[in-house]
């Protein structure tokens, strides 16, 4: 039971954050599309639809590691790591907010700059934890660096 338990926990708090943030998105949403288009964006920056694709994956890698942190023994490095975790995914819902909702594109590269930052501690704390769960969240990292050069460069340009 503790590992349906678990799985609930790590899966719904991942799709939960993105679900969240999903209802402030250009996709979803007109009056954030037509601001969105609107923007001057690098000619690197993704079609909508590799943007939904690649979010699918991390998200499954990010319930993935959640879930291999929660089924690792109780100690201080597992808190450690799971907080970074937590951290990861309150970007993952906070992103849209501060960047569709609030359209701060400073505030938005800085959450970026910060995610990074937050993966990274993710990455090697749960390095100490579960090897499998930290090279799940590998991908989440690279894909970080790659977005905050998006969005630093949409800063910039707008």
């Amino acid at each position: 039971m503790g590992r349906i338990i678990d799985a609930l926990i790590a899966t719904g708090s991942v799709f939960g954050a993105q679900y969240a943030g999903r209802e402030l998105s250009p996709t979803d949403n007109r009056s954030v599309r037509r601001w969105y288009t609107k923007l001057e964006k690098p000619a690197v920056t993704p079609p909508a639809p590799v943007f939904a694709v690649v979010w699918t994956v991390l998200d499954g890698l990010l319930a993935y590691s959640g879930y291999k942190l929660l089924r690792a023994e109780k100690s201080s490095a597992r808190t450690v790591a799971l907080c970074f975790w937590a951290l990861c995914v309150a970007g993952v819902a906070g992103f849209p907010f501060v960047l569709f909702r609030k359209r701060r594109l400073d505030a938005s590269l800085a959450l970026c700059i910060s995610l990074i930052m937050a993966s990274g501690g993710a990455i090697s704390s749960a390095e100490k934890v579960n090897k499998c769960a930290a090279w799940a969240q590998v991908p989440f990292f690279v894909w970080l660096v790659f977005a905050t050069f998006l969005q630093e460069e949409v800063w910039r340009r707008n």
